[in-house]
């Protein structure tokens, strides 16, 4: 059999319906394609990876996250504050030049840790998706719309001409909405964003029930409700409608969205970080609700890191039901892959590996140190090792589509060097521009 690459001698967790494992194994691709799973197969390759001692696992899909500049410079300040005195003001000050080294630098960590699918939330639609053909990256677009306060947002039109331009341009590039939340979109935009994503046969992203500051401003504005449910009456929660956080959800709630097919996109650290609590992701799990992971950004996080994300998603939910047996090792797993290509409706192609699936994999080097005892056998303990003690840095190579993005832990479709002298030299320009540069790097000497 002649294909076009082949990933050889590595051991393949394929988390497809029964997770089987195949221990040594390859994976041949043609087309962008997987056309064989098995032990030492017959093929002649255009291209090999060597995967030996490493794992071969489906591409992480990111399903929540804000392509940013701002990593470690607004820390430890209460959620409200830290929107209104720091993020908007520096959302607000964003040019394109900005969104264009943020991009980079998120698109470049995104295929260094193994993540090939991904949705972002955040300004200037049109530079982020350029980065996005160039990085190789499955990459979804959702403009963040900000009714009020006016200007750190997008707004309807911008939204409804970036999907108009970008729909159906870029097989590895969507175009969806984005309005920002409930308390800063007006009931109008939400109506009026159903009806174009229906017209277009996209989808629309939102942060839902994030704090309970937000359900306690959406109760007073709707007579009680909670959000999930004022979202529910302004699109309808279903397939194709992303409620990125979700923390503060009711009895109601959890029957509500595990019945409608919503996506919930979970980011345990983010959520912890701005001390907004532990989501029910257990409870939401055993209901039936659609369940992914996501990084929020680099300002929330502070890193894209999807093996971190894994590990405070377990911690969280053992620790606050008192359950060491709570979201076990291989579920966490599927929640950072197929879980999320669910989330973002692409597990009809990415999110395992299949035969006949598209062919976005990563494959991680278990010969660190911090990856031993390892076993191998009948499965061993690899996807143990993958949750609890794998770091982003374990990645060796990336594939989106069959496109090798990285090798041997160098990018091949972004210059990392470059970014990082661009991005610094971009976030300063931003942060001065925002005023806020000072709460940085302390006031000037006397």
């Amino acid at each position: 059999m002649i294909c076009d690459l082949v990933v050889r001698d590595g051991v393949v967790v394929t988390l497809d319906g029964d997770g089987s494992v195949h221990t040594p194994g390859d994976l041949a691709i043609s087309d962008g394609r997987i056309t064989a799973i098995g032990q030492a197969l017959d093929v002649d390759a255009a291209r090999s990876l060597d995967a030996s001692g490493c794992a071969v696992i489906p591409g992480f899909v990111n399903s929540h996250m804000h392509e940013c500049l701002e990593r470690g410079v607004f820390e430890d300040l209460p959620f409200m504050t830290w929107l209104h005195d720091f993020a908007l003001p520096k959302d607000r000050a964003y040019e394109p030049r900005h969104m264009r080294a943020a991009a980079l630098l998120a698109q470049a960590e995104m295929i260094a840790n193994g993540t090939t699918s991904f949705i972002d939330i955040f300004r200037f639609p049109e530079v982020a998706a350029e980065v996005a053909v160039q990085s190789g990256l499955r990459a979804t677009f959702s403009p963040q719309v900000i009714d009020e306060p006016v200007g750190p947002g997008e707004s309807l039109d911008s939204n409804t001409a970036f999907v108009d331009r970008w729909h159906g341009r870029d097989p590895l590039v969507r175009a969806w909405f984005g309005p920002h939340a409930l308390y800063t979109c007006a009931e109008a935009t939400f109506r009026r964003m159903r009806e174009l994503a229906d017209h277009y046969g996209v989808g629309i992203h939102t942060h839902l029930a994030e704090s309970a500051a937000e359900t306690a401003l959406v109760a007073e504005r709707t007579g009680g409700l909670t959000p999930a449910g004022w979202l529910d009456r302004l699109v309808g929660l279903g397939h194709g409608v992303i409620g990125a956080h979700c923390v503060e959800l009711t009895d109601d709630d959890l029957s509500l969205i595990a019945g409608s097919g919503l996506g919930v996109a979970h980011c345990p650290t983010s959520n912890a970080k701005l001390g907004n609590g532990v989501a029910r992701i257990t409870e939401l799990l055993d209901a039936g609700a659609v369940v992914g992971l996501g990084t929020d950004s680099n300002m929330t996080n502070n890193d894209l890191d999807p093996f971190e994300e894994m590990r405070v998603a377990a911690l969280c939910q053992k620790q606050a039901r008192r359950d060491p047996t709570a979201l076990p090792a291989e579920q966490v797993l599927r929640l950072a892959t197929i879980g999320g290509a669910q989330v973002l409706g692409l597990d009809s192609d990415v999110g395992s590996l299949e035969v006949g699936k598209a062919a976005d994999l990563a494959v991680v080097d278990l010969g660190a140190v911090h990856l031993h005892p390892l076993f191998t056998e009948r499965g061993g303990n690899v996807i143990e090792q993958l949750v609890w003690a794998a770091r982003g840095s374990d990645v060796r190579h990336t594939v989106v589509a069959g496109r090798v993005l990285m090798e041997d832990r160098v990018l091949a479709t972004i210059d990392a060097d470059e970014v990082i002298d661009l991005a610094d030299r971009e976030a300063r320009d931003l942060l001065t521009k925002a005023g806020v540069l000072g709460h940085v790097i302390g006031p000037p000497p006397a």
